[in-house]
């Protein structure tokens, strides 16, 4: 029954702190469009003048089921926070979101009415967006009967949310940073069931093939998956690892040198989930 309780409880206060406003980095202007399961929310920087208890914010406005302005900053200690009302128990009231630079198991917490929440960064990704190349950090926020998991980005803040049963609750679809314009922030249409691009799993022929020493190796990948692409010789030792690390979906493209290796007939494997293809080729000095 305590955890019927809990659950009910906590049902009740996320939506007050689960707020859409939260974004990096913070500037006059700055824009970010999300793609959601029902809607388009767009969210802007509209003030950077609000003082209070002597202390800066900026004032987010967007338009998400009538939630109303909120306020944000950056610390000096790096946190992004977001202004709560004065029953949240925090000093100053405020919500840490994200730390900037944040790296791979770092952790915080923080106190809602009756409850902590946890915040790990567990690991990174790399993935295309806006025909630019950038290492995303996953973020898990823990309730304890409740998860969700971030990708945020230092150069456009939050990419992606993640319930914990793995459904992508939205996705950024276009952003202006810092007077720039990334996307079409311009655009209207709407999508009930909001997913990744689409790619299919897929591992490419080398090119060049034969080569000497160097040949590029491209992959796709169809969901957000943990990847390895390794090399092995016609007895099956292994000679170099290329990639072993989480990826976004998306279509991804890497070198592969084999200097100081002998000529003759090698192997590629890509593994990402149940995903597995092996591809030959062939060095010739």
């Amino acid at each position: 029954m305590k955890s019927v309780f809990f659950l009910f409880t906590l049902l009740l206060i996320l939506p007050f702190y689960l707020q859409a406003q939260e974004v990096a980095p913070i500037q006059l202007g700055n824009v970010w469009i999300y793609e959601t399961d029902a809607s388009l929310l767009r969210i802007e920087v509209v003030d950077s003048t609000v003082i209070i208890d002597s202390i800066q914010y900026f004032k987010v406005d967007l338009n998400y089921q009538n939630q109303k302005s909120r306020l944000i900053r950056l610390r000096a200690d790096d946190f992004y926070v977001i202004k709560e009302d004065s029953a949240f128990p925090e000093p100053f009231n405020e919500k840490k979101y994200y730390k900037k630079n944040a790296q791979p198991g770092e952790t915080w917490e923080i106190m809602i009415p009756g409850r902590p929440i946890f915040y790990t960064i567990l690991g990174t990704v790399q993935t295309d967006i806006f025909d630019t190349t950038v290492t995303g950090k996953i973020l898990k926020e823990d309730f304890g009967l409740e998860y969700w998991n971030y990708v945020w980005t230092e150069e456009f803040g939050k990419l992606s949310k993640k319930n914990m049963q793995g459904v992508i609750e939205y996705l950024l679809r276009a952003c202006v940073i810092n007077g720039f314009v990334y996307g079409d922030t311009n655009f209207t249409a709407l999508s009930v069931n909001i997913a990744e691009p689409v790619f299919n799993y897929k591992l490419f022929d080398n090119y060049p093939n034969p080569f000497n020493p160097k040949t590029s190796i491209q992959y796709a990948v169809g969901s957000w998956q943990f990847v390895t692409l390794k090399v092995y010789d016609v007895l099956g030792n292994e000679v170099a690892t290329l990639v072993n690390e989480e990826k976004l979906a998306g279509e991804y493209e890497v070198e592969f040198s084999a200097k100081g290796l002998p000529s003759g007939i090698y192997f590629y494997q890509l593994r990402a989930g149940n995903f597995v293809e092996t591809k030959k080729m062939i060095l010739l000095k």
